[in-house]
């Protein structure tokens, strides 16, 4: 669980940065004369929280296969679009600009989503990599201690 916990933290503060480079490009290309006061830096933190949500609610209960692994990403990043899209749009009329803005979201959603998941790879790659040598160390070491004379 603390694992998790952990995980989910990093997830958080990556989508944070993320999520301020989509509203910069997303704002700067469909909405460049718009002007914010300083209550607009914490909807990135709400946006986070949202995307964290489907990864609280989804379990991993044993260890999954590359193949499960992949349809539980794609769920998680369906349900986060879906919530994400929910809050930001739900209740508006539906017109054009809407639609333009929705859709820009969603794939914004997507492409952050995936760089979460490709950070938090090679992270996770990283710190495994660390492991190995350091168990290879070890393992080298013993072999020193314990080689006959």
């Amino acid at each position: 669980m603390k694992d998790k916990l952990k995980n989910m933290l990093g997830n958080f503060f990556i989508s944070v940065a993320l999520i301020n480079a989509a509203m910069l490009v997303l704002g700067l290309l469909l909405r460049p004369e718009q002007k914010f006061g300083y209550e607009v830096f914490m909807y990135p933190l709400i946006y986070g929280v949202i995307g964290t949500i489907p990864a609280l609610i989804t379990r991993d209960g044993k260890e999954l296969s590359v193949k499960q692994t992949l349809v539980k990403n794609a769920v998680q990043m369906l349900m986060t679009v879906v919530l994400i899209l929910a809050f930001m749009f739900g209740g508006h009329p539906v017109d054009r600009n809407l639609v333009v803005t929705a859709v820009s979201v969603a794939i914004s959603v997507v492409i952050i989503y995936a760089g979460v998941v490709i950070i938090g790879w090679f992270l996770d790659k990283k710190a495994a990599d660390q492991m190995n040598e350091d168990l290879t160390r070890f393992k080298n070491k013993q072999q020193d201690i314990y080689k006959p004379r």
